[in-house]
């Protein structure tokens, strides 16, 4: 049997006032699907205020991706998800912004009610794919094509979308669809 140890919360490198150069920041997206449907927020704060946008946000210091994931949902459209409900989806890589987001999708039997959680959100909704696409969407969904989103949400098959400045591309049971090069 293993015995359970206590791990310091503060960075050891840190605590001896040593530096390191500040790596990229750590974020969340959630694509909350149901019966065909997307959960979207209208975003309250910049950056893309005003514009749709999956429930998504910074990961905290000693939060874990789901958890960080569970929170930003809860936060932004009042939905409280489990973890275990969260798939893996997504990882991108945004060295101009100093950002790394890793995506999940949640896929549930049937929408939720949603409300808007000012300031984050300015309004929710379930959206089809032909209502997403008449949406003033945040700019980073338009890298993937809206077809490809739904596509992607409506699989049962286990996938996984990867996104670097070179390149965009879903992995899949089926292979690997280049989207951007």
């Amino acid at each position: 049997m293993l015995e359970e140890q206590t791990l310091p919360m503060v960075d050891p490198v840190l605590q001896e006032g040593l530096s390191r150069p500040r790596g990229p920041a750590l974020l969340v997206l959630v694509a909350v699907f149901a019966e065909d449907r997307v959960l979207l927020q209208r975003r309250g704060v910049p950056p893309y205020e005003g514009q749709w946008a999956p429930p998504g946000g910074f990961v905290e210091a000693g939060e874990s991706l789901e958890a960080a994931a569970v929170r930003e949902v809860r936060e932004e459209t009042g939905v409280l998800l489990q973890p275990m409900q969260l798939m893996p989806c997504a990882v991108m890589s945004l060295p101009r912004l100093n950002q790394v987001h890793y995506g999940f999708i949640a896929r549930l039997p049937a929408p939720m009610p949603a409300r808007a959680m000012p300031p984050e959100s300015l309004d929710v909704g379930w959206f089809s794919e032909s209502e997403v696409r008449a949406l003033d969407n945040w700019a980073p969904a338009a890298n993937i094509e809206i077809g490809v989103q739904f596509d992607f949400f409506r699989s049962s098959a286990f996938g996984f979308i990867q996104q670097t400045e070179e390149f965009l591309r879903v992995i899949g049971a089926d292979g690997i669809r280049y989207l951007q090069r």
